[in-house]
């Protein structure tokens, strides 16, 4: 099993972006907004759509998902990547789950092109939103994270009780948590975290793979897309390359 994986270097954000169709109040470069909002995401009028990525060098990819989508269960997803024309990468995935989808290729791959078709002909609300992509390379510390670690979620609500004891609630929006408590950073995993601290700091999600090799029905389940906090760095163990943190990561809304 590997070691957990963080996806922080989103080429979503820095490729040129083309869609085969999107509504014109929901462009397809809304995917470069950070919220999760479908009022402020890429909408395609279809029950299907292909997105295309274009880097004017080639980039490193390794993970590929969609976030808080109207996608059903039924829903494809097929990515390919390609560099100078040829294609180094292709994977395929029918699994989503609390709205996202992910893929992982085995590897790092090269590429300057990526192409990701999205099929959905059981889709009943007769469009498709995708309002948060990551496509891009992750790091893994060298250890993994602790057993100790905790996932949650945060519940938007109402709850009125009647005279006659009766309750009512109205559900708005569930949003997941994490807890990642890391007993065992090395010296280069602390500066690497560092680095990811201060692009979350700027308002970038971040990608948190709890087993990257998984298949595509656990990623879906597991990953989370979202703001990462970071508490303090401590060294419990003296002299020993041993550190020990704890991050949280809050799924976007």
């Amino acid at each position: 099993m590997e070691n957990c994986g963080f996806g922080w270097q989103n080429h979503v954000l820095d490729a040129t972006l083309a869609a085969s169709a999107q509504a014109d109040t929901l462009p397809v470069d809304n995917l470069r907004n950070p919220a999760g909002s479908a009022s402020l995401g890429w909408r395609c009028p279809r029950s299907s759509a292909v997105l295309t990525l274009s880097l004017p060098q080639p980039g490193t990819f390794r993970a590929f998902s969609l976030h808080r989508t109207n996608l059903t269960p039924a829903a494809t997803l097929v990515v390919a990547a390609s560099l100078a024309g040829k294609t180094v990468w292709q994977g395929q995935a029918q699994a989503c789950a609390n709205g996202q989808m992910v893929l992982v290729t085995p590897s790092s791959v090269q590429a300057d092109a990526v192409t990701i078709a999205i099929g959905d002909s059981g889709n009943t609300d007769g469009f498709l939103s995708i309002p948060l992509a990551y496509a891009g390379p992750i790091w893994q510390p060298v250890r993994n994270y602790s057993t100790e670690s905790t996932a949650g979620r945060n519940l938007g609500s109402d709850s009125i009780t009647a005279l006659g004891g009766t309750q009512f609630t109205e559900s708005r929006w569930i949003q997941r948590s994490l807890k990642i408590a890391h007993q065992s950073l090395g010296d280069t995993d602390v500066d690497q975290i560092e680095q990811i601290l201060r692009v979350a700091a700027s308002g970038r999600n971040i990608l948190f793979l709890p087993v990257p090799d998984a298949g595509p029905a656990a990623l879906a389940q597991k990953v989370l897309f979202g703001r990462m906090t970071g508490d303090d760095v401590s060294n419990p163990f003296g002299v020993a390359d041993r550190h020990s943190t704890t991050l949280t990561l809050m799924e976007s809304l």
